[in-house]
């Protein structure tokens, strides 16, 4: 019975998320949000100095949040946001399928995904929810379902817990925490202590440049297909934006190919995964969407 049921909710979450009157956050707003905080407080969150709770404590979803927004806003003082809610909001309705058919449909704020306004190819997740692509990156995609495996890979980031395990490795820092701390609760848990001297940059450095290591690549591609196909789209269209990126990555030493294993050795790697989904997903009746989204790209 509750196979069923979820079957029947997967078959139809695309098709709700698409007709439904408004979407939950459209993102474009949320993220200027986040680069106004950083603006408004003149730079101090690069500047902090690092502090963090013992390695071994727990970081709760509140902390994971005002972290990871502090993180998306030192990106986004670098790079600015691209300005189209249409793309925005198709983007994180995209996101959205995918999040509400796992089995984490929900964050302390939710899932969040930006468009940063640069022809650069590559993407990026950080604690809490918030993910980035650019639009370099959109354009590469060929359907809905490709862009949909971008969104996925990111989400399982996030739902691996990779970028927690980057704050810990990385001692996210205690000023991190007090330089957006007054939009916190006043609560003994809203803060990270002990002095470790690693500031935010520090942590977008590590997540933006170097990536996350080539092992948590290879399960966040595979966690991605079954997001996928749990969401209704098709798994193999991961396959097609490798293949796309592979042919890019060519003579190129920036974005994906910077911080993300070679698309050779991805594709390798979920070669075997792929045979599992046998379904069809009907990826034609999305066409007609993506297409007027990356007109007004």
């Amino acid at each position: 019975m509750m196979a069923i049921r979820k079957q029947t909710l997967i078959g139809c979450a695309i098709l709700a998320l698409f007709v439904q009157a408004a979407v939950t956050a459209d993102g474009l707003d949320g993220f200027r949000k986040i680069a106004g905080t950083v603006q408004n407080a003149g730079g101090e969150v690069s500047k902090a100095s690092a502090s963090i709770a013992a390695v071994t404590e727990e970081i709760t979803p509140e902390q994971q949040y005002y972290i990871g927004r502090a993180v998306a806003g030192t990106v986004l003082k670098n790079y600015k946001l691209y300005d189209n809610k249409a793309a925005t909001a198709y983007a994180n309705k995209i996101c959205a399928a995918i999040t509400q058919a796992s089995d984490m449909p929900l964050l302390y704020k939710g899932y969040y995904v930006g468009i940063l306004d640069t022809d650069e190819v590559n993407a990026l997740s950080s604690p809490g929810g918030h993910i980035l692509i650019t639009k370099g990156l959109m354009e590469c995609a060929r359907d809905e379902d490709a862009l949909a495996a971008v969104i996925a890979h990111e989400v399982a980031h996030i739902q691996l817990g990779h970028s927690v395990k980057a704050i810990k490795s990385n001692r996210a820092t205690n000023e991190l925490i007090k330089a957006v701390g007054d939009e916190l609760p006043h609560s003994g848990n809203a803060r990270i202590l002990a002095d470790l001297g690693v500031n935010v940059d520090d942590m977008v450095e590590e997540l933006a440049t170097s990536g996350y290591s080539k092992t948590q690549e290879f399960q966040a591609d595979k966690k991605a297909l079954s997001l996928m196909s749990d969401a209704g789209y098709d798994p193999a269209a991961m396959q097609d934006m490798l293949n796309f990126l592979k042919l890019k990555e060519e003579g190129q030493t920036t974005g994906f190919c910077k911080n993300h294993p070679d698309a050779a050795s991805r594709l390798k790697n979920i070669k075997g995964d792929l045979k599992k989904f046998k379904k069809e997903y009907n990826r034609k009746t999305r066409e007609a969407r993506f297409t007027k989204t990356q007109g007004s790209l």
